[in-house]
């Protein structure tokens, strides 16, 4: 993969309209230096600009959008070929839609090549600056019975000795999506300790396996492979609307209806997060393609097998904030929020992503009126 430097010498966007995360600014300056925004200011305010200025002539300029469950896109799929070049492409891809970073998403597989996307991740040296912040095991500890796209034959029991074999590769493996009602207490307790978020997901669990569980900070892909809110058995779905963990929602109108969307966004608030569960033809004009050694194919934006089974979305995270805008009915400040600031609350690194603020990442979505991307910087990067 490319080796990027991101200069010492500062860099003054002007005459920009900015969303920081909370509050939309008309007419000001953004300088970044190597990495980081060093500061946000209005023009008629601005101290003496660096010598390096780029009028970018009223754009809207937004944190760069994370996406934390993405299997592939661009034509490759992280599952059939686990490589630096497979990351490479996917975040070329990425940054085309306005995302900046993102977990690389590797769904139920056997052990061997689990570890290999584990050790692969954990020995990449510019990991942020090549937009990949861990890795997202989807399975393989996920119940037969919402199996879903994922291969029932990988399918395997977390054992105590690989919940801590896992726990100690924590630098990489940042979510791990589970049926909470297959992994025993101890084996999640393990995998919490060590800062890995666990995520519902591919669960058959009914409400009260999931009361009685601890530890469930995350949800993946609201309503889908998780048993559904009924009136004598909310299932997963009404658990995750009372418990309200950090939940990812796919919002092309395929994995879930847009009244859907409206509902799960009353009900869970700042909790809900746009993400895009894409595979192989996101960023494509593909029709077929393969799905981890099954054929699947493209029909009218659904990704899914022969029998009609969902296999992975064609969705990229700016199709989602525009959806979310025009038929969920979601303001754009809030659903850019949705794509940038909520799930890097999930993971925990608020910090220093999802805002285009100080001290943050210059990490910078550049967008037209149309909310069509114009520019993107990736760790202080100009990229596109």
């Amino acid at each position: 993969m490319e080796n990027f430097n991101a200069s010492q010498t500062p860099v003054a966007l002007i005459h920009a309209t900015v969303f920081d995360g909370e509050t939309l600014l008309d007419d000001q300056a953004v300088i970044i230096r190597s990495d980081t925004i060093v500061s946000v200011v209005p023009m008629s305010q601005a101290p003496l600009l660096p010598t390096d200025c780029i009028d970018v002539k009223g754009l809207l300029l937004t944190a760069g959008f994370i996406d934390l469950q993405l299997n592939g896109c661009g034509g490759v799929l992280f599952n059939s070929d686990i490589s630096l070049d497979t990351l490479h492409i996917m975040n070329q891809t990425n940054l085309k839609s306005g995302t900046t970073q993102f977990l690389p998403t590797l769904i139920t597989n056997p052990q061997p090549q689990m570890q290999q996307a584990i050790s692969l991740v954990d020995s990449m040296e510019i990991r942020e600056s090549s937009g990949v912040l861990g890795l997202h095991l989807e399975g393989p500890f996920i119940n037969v019975a919402k199996k879903g796209a994922h291969h029932a034959d990988f399918i395997r029991q977390l054992t105590q000795e690989e919940a801590e074999q896992l726990a100690k590769r924590h630098g990489a493996v940042k979510v791990i999506t589970l049926a909470p009602e297959c992994v025993g207490q101890t084996a999640i307790d393990v995998l919490t300790d060590a800062g890995i978020k666990v995520s519902i997901g591919h669960t058959n669990a009914t409400y009260q396996q999931l009361v009685d569980k601890q530890g469930l900070s995350m949800a993946t892909h609201l309503y889908n492979a998780m048993t559904p809110l009924a009136s004598r058995e909310v299932g997963a779905v009404g658990y995750i609307a009372e418990h309200k963990p950090a939940t990812g929602i796919i919002v092309d109108g395929i994995h879930a209806a847009y009244p859907a969307v409206r509902i799960a966004k009353a009900l869970l608030g700042e909790q809900l997060f746009l993400v895009t569960d894409a595979v192989t033809p996101a960023g494509t004009d593909l029709s077929s393609y393969d799905m981890a050694g099954q054929q699947a194919f493209v029909t009218d934006g659904k990704c899914h097998y022969k029998d009609g089974t969902i296999a992975g979305a064609a969705i990229t995270m700016i199709d989602g904030i525009k959806n979310l805008i025009e038929h969920v009915g979601i303001t754009k400040e809030e659903a850019l929020r949705m794509a940038s600031l909520y799930p890097a609350r999930a993971l925990g690194i608020e910090d220093n992503f999802g805002k285009l603020k100080a001290g943050y990442k210059a990490n910078i979505v550049m967008l037209d009126t149309a909310l069509d991307i114009k520019g993107v910087y990736q760790m202080g990067i100009k990229r596109i």
